[in-house]
């Protein structure tokens, strides 16, 4: 890795990234070149620490920027998952300035947060100074997820030491009674809250994010101002392409058993 993650978008560079549910480093090896980060999902993926950890060690040797979805909130979940030494941290269900500046607590140091010095890893790949430019260097990026946080979206996108507003779809459409499936472009309500995110985190000078499967949603969120996407993940990657080869290769067999 070059430049931080965190820098590469403050320079207005796109990122454009893919989630990993499974707690299979080899994954990354495997599929990551020429992604520009990972998403390590330890809210609803199957990780654990031991999992997060060596996924981040290889994306490291990848030279891939990698991301780490907190469980929660609270500083105790918190602080072990920022001294992984990852590029970035994740942190869902964000939906208030209050919410948003307990998370810049736990994951900025002195004087802008509290975090707590002296994480293993970090250390031994990055040196004891190392607290003195994670500030600069870990993305911090906040979930909008419910209607709640899209009506706080300004006052959390102001919150200094958030790097990062990421609109999550699916947990809106549960909120507003749009189908689960609905893609982004198939609802005005999702775009018209997109747009919201997007305009919070233009206006307080911040970075904006959301899941983009298909190019058609890439140009639209891309257009509204997302530069932090991610394109799709394991799980739809390995079933997509293994429906695709199975109904290739069946088509093929029924024919041959008549």
């Amino acid at each position: 890795m070059d430049k931080p993650l965190r820098q590469k978008l403050y320079e207005g560079q796109h990122a454009l990234g893919f989630g990993l549910g499974f707690p299979a480093p080899g994954i990354i090896e495997c599929i990551g070149p020429g992604w520009d980060w990972v998403w390590l999902d330890g809210q609803h993926g199957q990780h654990d620490y031991r999992s997060l950890i060596e996924c981040v060690r290889v994306a490291d040797v990848r030279g891939l920027p990698s991301v780490v979805r907190t469980s929660g909130h609270e500083y105790g979940i918190i602080g072990p998952l920022m001294d992984l030494g990852a590029s970035g941290i994740m942190v869902p269900m964000v939906d208030s300035a209050d919410q948003a500046r307990q998370i810049v607590h736990a994951v900025r140091f002195p004087p802008l947060g509290a975090r707590s010095y002296g994480g293993r890893r970090v250390i031994d790949v990055r040196g004891r100074e190392y607290c003195h430019s994670a500030n600069e260097d870990v993305l911090l990026v906040v979930q909008i997820e419910t209607p709640g946080a899209l009506q706080q979206a300004e006052s959390i996108a102001a919150v200094d030491g958030v790097d990062a507003l990421f609109f999550g779809p699916d947990d809106i459409k549960l909120r507003l009674g749009i189908p689960i499936n609905a893609g982004l472009l198939d609802s005005d309500e999702l775009m018209r809250s997109l747009d919201v995110v997007t305009r919070a985190a233009r206006n307080a000078g911040k970075l904006a994010g959301t899941i983009t499967p298909t190019a058609a949603v890439l140009r639209r969120a891309g257009a509204a101002g997302c530069r932090l996407n991610v394109g799709g993940g394991d799980v739809q990657f390995l079933r997509g392409g293994a429906q695709q080869k199975l109904s290739e290769l069946r088509g093929v067999a029924v024919e041959q058993q008549r």
